[in-house]
This record gives structure tokens, C-alpha cells and sequence, in this order.
């Protein structure tokens, strides 16, 4: 027993060391894998409910097309532009301060997963707090909970764990019915490395959401099998574990 406590120790310790690795080795606003995880959930997210006209042609040419940066803002620039245009006739334009608060983060989002250079980081955080300004700009007329959360998750991409983390907390406090930010929550701590606050924000996403009204209820689910091994995936790779351990 002290043996086998000895090697997972080490294990542990090698992995550590592994992440803190690749950590030092992301440039500067690039995402983490678990954040590129995270921000294609809520890229389609975006794609399945406000965005999805705008966005049906990205992901209906993306098996012609080179999926790149500036494809993505090929498919933004306009549609974006078009939004601003509208708020210079109308600021205080509530529905179009939402919609291009969406649309912001969901362009800045894509980017910064696709991003392979500085200039491209940049360009993706740049559009992220532009996002963040519009959210703060409609939430001044309407503090909702579905724009708070999405705005959390903005400074969440930006790198601000600790502020998306409260703010999300805020909102569940605020709003305990709202779904989709116990869900996000979640998710934060998840990448935290907090699995029992993880397993009880995904719980209580699933008891609210249990038909997916809110689109959550499915994917707050399967992390909870994930982080439990319930799931398939887990099982395997428990079992993978195992047999390794075994051949050691």
C-alpha cells in the first residue's frame, strides 16, 4: 500500500509539474485546453439560439473552407458592424445592445480558440472586452441574469477566473431558478480543480433543467457521470488505469 500511495504520488506530482509546463508555455491570451473545451460549448450554444442565422454559414461551409481566424471574422465583421451602426441611431437600444454584446463575445471566443499568433490573441481579446462593455452597457438598463452570466463567462476567457468565478456566484445567489449559471459555475470550478463544488452547481443545473428548457440539463449530466465515472469514457479510462498499473 505504501508503495502503490508512493507512485500515485509521484504521478500526481509529474502531472503537476506537466501543467505548470504548459502553462508557462501559452502565450498571452491563449486559451487553456479546458477553456477551447468550454468555449466551443458555448459557441454552440450561441449557434443554436440568438446567432443562429448569422452564424449558418460558418458552420455549414466549414468542410470548404479553411476554419481560421480570418474566416471567423469574415463572417463577423459585417454583421457586427451592422449592429454598431444601429446602436450610433439608437444606444439605448436594448435588444440590439444584447445581441451585439453576443455577438462580440462570440466572434472574440472563436478567435481566441483559433488563434495561433500574438497578433491574433490580441485581436480576440480585443473583441472580448469590447463584448464586456456592451454587456455592462445593457445590463445598466436590464441586469438579467442570462446577460450577467454570459458576461462572467467573458472574463472568464479573458483569463479573470477569480471575478467569473464571483460573479457567477452572484448570480445564482440573485437568481437560484437560472440554470445555465449554476451549469457555467460548474464549469468553473471544474477547471479549478474543485470537484465537489463542480458536482454540486452541475447537480443543482440538472434538478432546474432536467428537460433541457434551458439547454443545460444534458451537459450538466454528463459531467457529473464524468467527474463521478459513471460515464463510458470514464470507465475505460479507469480501466486503462488499471491494466497499466497492473503491467507496472
Amino acid at each position: 500500500m505504501a508503495k502503490t500511495k508512493s507512485r500515485q504520488g509521484s504521478k500526481r506530482q509529474g502531472q503537476q509539474a506537466d501543467e505548470k509546463n504548459v502553462k508557462k508555455a501559452r502565450r498571452p491570451g491563449e486559451l487553456s485546453t479546458f477553456q477551447k473545451v468550454v468555449v466551443v460549448l458555448f459557441i454552440v450554444v450561441f449557434a443554436l439560439s440568438t446567432l443562429a442565422g448569422a452564424l449558418a454559414s460558418v458552420f455549414q461551409s466549414s468542410q470548404t473552407v479553411e476554419y481560421n481566424v480570418d474566416y471567423v471574422d469574415s463572417q463577423y465583421t459585417d454583421y457586427v458592424a451592422d449592429l454598431e451602426s444601429k446602436l450610433e441611431d439608437d444606444p439605448e437600444n436594448a435588444e440590439t445592445l444584447l445581441a451585439t454584446a453576443r455577438a462580440c463575445s462570440s466572434w472574440g471566443s472563436s478567435v481566441l480558440m483559433l488563434a495561433t499568433t500574438d497578433e491574433e490573441s490580441s485581436h480576440g481579446t480585443e473583441l472580448m472586452q469590447r463584448a464586456i462593455d456592451y454587456y455592462d452597457r445593457y445590463l445598466a438598463l436590464d441586469n438579467a441574469s442570462d446577460a450577467r452570466t454570459e458576461r462572467a463567462m467573458c472574463e472568464y476567457y479573458l483569463g479573470d477566473t477569480e471575478a467569473a468565478t464571483a460573479d457567477l456566484e452572484a448570480v445564482t445567489t440573485d437568481d437560484p431558478e437560472y440554470a445555465p449559471a449554476w451549469y457555467d459555475l460548474g464549469t468553473l470550478y471544474e477547471g479549478q480543480g474543485l470537484s465537489d463544488e463542480a458536482l454540486a452547481a452541475y447537480q443543482k443545473a440538472v434538478e432546474l433543467d432536467p428537460d433541457d428548457e434551458q439547454g443545460v440539463g444534458t451537459n450538466a449530466q454528463s459531467r457529473i457521470d464524468a467527474l463521478t465515472g459513471t460515464s463510458d469514457e470514464a470507465g475505460t479510462t479507469g480501466e486503462t488505469d488499471d491494466s497499466s498499473e497492473a503491467g507496472e
